[in-house]
């Protein structure tokens, strides 16, 4: 019993160090990184491993063996009681004759200092003649005159100059520490690298770097992307549903509307499309707004990108007609910036143009 409760300990054990190896600095921060140095690479496979162990353990210490009369009634071989090597010794000698004592009326340690010992053979001495020429036959030891007279006056060159010292290596240049902006750069870089060790170490700065709401909001929803694409999809919601709390208490429309845009990605994915439309509908009134107070290419082409979220979340819902809509809206925001710039924007109005002309086929069909 107690080896079956240690074997579920270990095995629980286990799966937790998997998960804070292939998660670090999971449930925002509160799981510490563990940085695993020059097997960085080695993440995913080392957190499998140890996952798979853990739950061997797990499954071998949660189901029993059975008795042995569950075994006979089963009709299962019954397998004989486990001993230790020496019991199966003593076993065997116990069925064994006893010898006669040589002294029966000694006590064993007497008996055994009565019994007569063999004295040693003495060891075959050497003739004197050969002694003699084995000592003649060593060599005598060189005089300390001959040592010095054989020794160089002066050491070799290779000897006598020392190594050159190597070069100092060229500093890297590291992001400055209290630096909002080359933090959450660097966040960026170890993350498209997928370095997630390094990825969430830049995260904890990010956050502790954090000074205002609208620092505040942007470290949060950056712990959102790192948990989304990690896939922890809980944990992005709780980070992106902080970052909106965030946004509203700077009083930033920009910055609202991207945290509704997340909250909205987020419902989405877990088909919850009611609550993804009302997201992306709050998205995007407050686009429209700025892009009539401001009329910025960049302004028009976030309306036109919310305009798509929410006809995807549309037409899932069934409303293809109004999806076609907001297609056809975006489509003409897009056309506008590509006549303006093409080479910045050509892009977006052939891929507006390509899924607004499939929902007219799925339409039609």
């Amino acid at each position: 019993m107690l080896g079956r409760i240690i074997g579920l300990l270990l095995g629980l054990g286990l799966g937790g160090l998997a998960y804070v190896v292939l998660y670090p600095g999971g449930l925002n921060g509160q799981i510490p990184v563990l940085d695993l140095g020059p097997f960085e690479g080695l993440r995913l496979g080392l957190a499998l491993a140890a996952g798979l162990v853990g739950a061997a353990m797990v499954i071998a210490a949660a189901v029993r063996s059975p008795t042995r009369r569950q075994a006979k009634a089963a009709g299962l071989p019954v397998i004989a009681d486990f001993k230790f090597a020496d019991e199966i010794l003593d076993a065997k000698e116990a069925a064994l004759p006893e010898e006669p004592r040589p002294f029966p009326e000694l006590s064993p340690l007497q008996a055994l200092e009565a019994s007569s010992v063999p004295e040693p053979a003495p060891f075959p001495a050497a003739p004197a003649a050969e002694a003699s020429e084995a000592v003649e036959a060593e060599p005598a030891p060189a005089p300390l005159a001959a040592i010095a007279a054989a020794a160089p006056e002066s050491p070799p060159e290779s000897a006598a100059e020392p190594d050159p010292e190597p070069a100092p290596a060229a500093a890297v240049a590291a992001p400055p520490l209290d630096d909002f902006d080359a933090a959450r750069s660097d966040l960026r870089m170890h993350a498209r690298a997928e370095a997630w060790g390094p990825a969430a170490l830049a995260l904890q700065r990010v956050s502790a770097l954090a000074s205002n709401d609208r620092q505040q909001m942007l470290a949060a929803q950056d712990a959102g992307d790192f948990a989304r694409a990690q896939g922890r999809s809980d944990d992005a919601i709780e980070a992106y549903d902080l970052a909106l709390s965030y946004a509203r208490q700077a009083e930033a429309p920009e910055l609202i509307a991207d945290g509704l845009l997340n909250v909205g990605d987020m419902a989405y994915e877990e088909q919850r499309l009611d609550s993804a439309v009302e997201s992306y509908e709050a998205a995007v009134a407050l686009r429209r707004q700025i892009a009539g107070e401001n009329g910025g290419p960049e302004a028009r082409r976030a309306l036109s990108i919310a305009l798509e979220r929410l006809a995807d979340a549309r037409e899932d819902r069934g409303h293809r007609t109004r999806a076609l809509d907001l297609y056809r809206e975006s489509e003409a925001l897009a056309a506008d910036l590509a006549q303006a710039d093409a080479a910045r924007y050509g892009a977006d109005l052939a891929s507006t143009r390509q899924r607004r002309e499939e929902l007219e086929a799925r339409i039609l069909a």
